[in-house]
């Protein structure tokens, strides 16, 4: 990999079960100017965060803590992309765009229109990743989401990357080896 002239964000973006935190690790181990990021940095705490089983199980937050929350993360990236002026590939899996797609997963409760305007402010990604393979291969790998949240979920996503630029929209049901030679090789597209 060549000398980087600037920091590049990659998000890895999909369905649960679509294979964001494998391929995530693998692409992390395999560039070495990079940092693993999952969702967003974590400033002033550890991350702490604990597996949750049945996320579509909780409830909303109130529409006060769910902009607080939103504007922590907003916060939390600002500072972060400030303090690491180090020029590396920043990839993460789950970006702050996921609230958009399953708000129930992160108790949000703001509307819509508000949650997109403050993710405009949000440091946008280089190469978005839609990881979308078949719903049988996300029901193998985790089941907790219903075929019908699955599908709404997908639909979702696809209408969320029809207007971005640099995106890579990705079928993992292949081999995790070509399918990380393929984001390995776009990523040195927007090195060059």
């Amino acid at each position: 990999m060549v000398k980087l002239k600037k920091k590049i964000i990659i998000s890895l973006m999909g369905v649960d079960g679509s294979g964001k935190t494998t391929l995530a690790k693998k692409l992390h181990k395999n560039i070495k100017s990079s940092i693993y990021l999952h969702l967003k940095p974590y400033i002033l705490f550890q991350d702490k965060r604990t597996i949750i089983k049945d996320p579509h199980l909780q409830k909303k937050s109130s529409v006060i803590l769910s902009l607080l929350r939103l504007m922590s993360w907003l916060i939390s990236y600002k500072v972060f992309f400030i303090q690491n002026k180090i020029k590396k590939i920043y990839i993460f899996d789950r970006y702050a765009h996921d609230v958009l797609i399953d708000p129930l997963r992160y108790k949000q409760n703001l509307f819509p229109v508000l949650t997109k305007v403050i993710l405009n402010f949000f440091p946008q990604p280089d190469l978005w990743i839609f990881l979308n393979p078949t719903i049988k291969t996300i029901k193998n790998r985790k089941d907790e989401l219903s075929d019908s949240e699955i599908k709404r979920q997908i639909k979702e996503y696809k209408k969320f990357f029809s207007g971005k630029k640099n995106v890579l929209n990705i079928n993992t049901n292949g081999k995790k080896i070509k399918i990380v030679n393929q984001i390995t090789e776009k990523i040195n597209s927007l090195i060059k």
